[in-house]
């Protein structure tokens, strides 16, 4: 008996693959390589130690939107303010740790957590009109990008913020075990997050909500409250994001974020997060950031210009998201078929 388990093991594994969520994870995987293949053939520095260093870097920023955003989304809403949100939390930390936010002036840390609550503020917001009323959540955060944008230009004063202390930039520019503390910052919240969906009620019902609104309510989930929150922490993880983007530049500009948005939106469809809701895993949202990134810094290696690099982004962006949706929707046709 024990020599038949030994000669089924990778059959079972491959069974236990199959029948879970990350089967739809192959069509991500199979674009990364693909994609390393191709740019290390024309460049030899893309899979350097060095260049990955740089990537994981470059990411940080995207991969902490996409992560914000796969709350919502998974949920069955979007949020597409939470570019202007990332922009808003760097100008206001900015700000108290250099000349001061409306007279008030506070150290890192301090201003770090005031920053990301009042992001938070802002998202109850945004969870409180779309849990409360019928109108699209499309609707209102298009409109929260637009007035968030204006209170980030009066906050920065239509100008950068600069003169940023070093303990501030070395949140982005330090390494601890040779890998950046940023690149740490971000995996530490896909850790939690991955958590947050997986092993608590409250994930569960985040899926619930976004999977069948009507059937999640008449269970007896609070949906409200679940939209509710998933725009707070939403908020609060773009904030971070945005904190973490001005560590990195040097400065607070009133342009942080925009177009971030979208960016995120297109990491998390490559990861497998349905745009209807209810599905959809971190690690595969981590992995579409990921092949963000590699987009960006490989164009850089090739040498394609700024406006040719936006021609191609936004070509690859579809071509991704449609490779990757096809490649699960067949392993999840075969997983059906066994």
């Amino acid at each position: 008996m024990k020599k038949d388990r030994k000669s089924n093991f990778p059959a079972n594994l491959w069974d236990t693959f199959r029948s879970s969520s990350y089967v739809e994870l192959l069509g991500i995987i199979c674009l990364i390589v693909t994609y390393c293949l191709i740019v290390q053939s024309q460049n030899s520095t893309f899979l350097s130690v060095a260049n990955i260093k740089n990537v994981s870097k470059q990411i940080v920023v995207y991969g902490i939107l996409s992560c914000a955003l796969a709350f919502p989304m998974i949920g069955g809403t979007f949020d597409l303010s939470n570019g202007a949100m990332a922009g808003l939390g760097g100008v206001i930390c900015a700000r108290l740790i250099t000349d001061g936010f409306f007279g008030l002036q506070l150290s890192l840390m301090p201003a770090v957590l005031f920053t990301v609550a009042v992001c938070c503020v802002f998202g109850a917001v945004n969870g409180f009109i779309v849990s409360k009323t019928r109108i699209p959540s499309f609707i209102v955060t298009l409109g929260a990008d637009i007035y968030l944008r204006g209170i980030l230009y009066i906050f920065a004063n239509n100008t950068s913020v600069t003169g940023l202390p070093k303990t501030f930039t070395d949140i982005s520019n330090k390494e601890v075990g040779g890998i950046p503390l940023s690149t740490l910052v971000m995996i530490f919240i896909f850790a939690v997050s991955f958590l947050v969906l997986t092993r608590t009620s409250f994930g569960r019902k985040i899926y619930a909500t976004g999977g069948n609104y009507q059937a999640a309510y008449l269970s007896g989930i609070n949906v409200k409250a679940v939209r509710l929150i998933v725009y707070i922490i939403c908020a609060g993880l773009s904030a971070i994001a945005g904190i973490l983007m001005t560590s990195r530049v040097g400065a607070a500009t009133p342009s942080a974020g925009d177009g971030y948005s979208t960016i995120a939106i297109a990491a998390c469809a490559m990861g497998g997060v349905s745009l209807d809701g209810g599905s959809g895993t971190i690690i595969g949202v981590l992995l579409g950031a990921v092949m963000m990134g590699m987009i960006t810094n490989g164009m850089n290696l090739l040498h394609i210009g700024s406006n040719w690099q936006m021609i191609t982004r936004g070509i690859l962006m579809i071509v991704a998201v449609f490779y990757s949706m096809w490649i699960s929707q067949l392993a999840t046709r075969t997983k059906k078929n066994k």
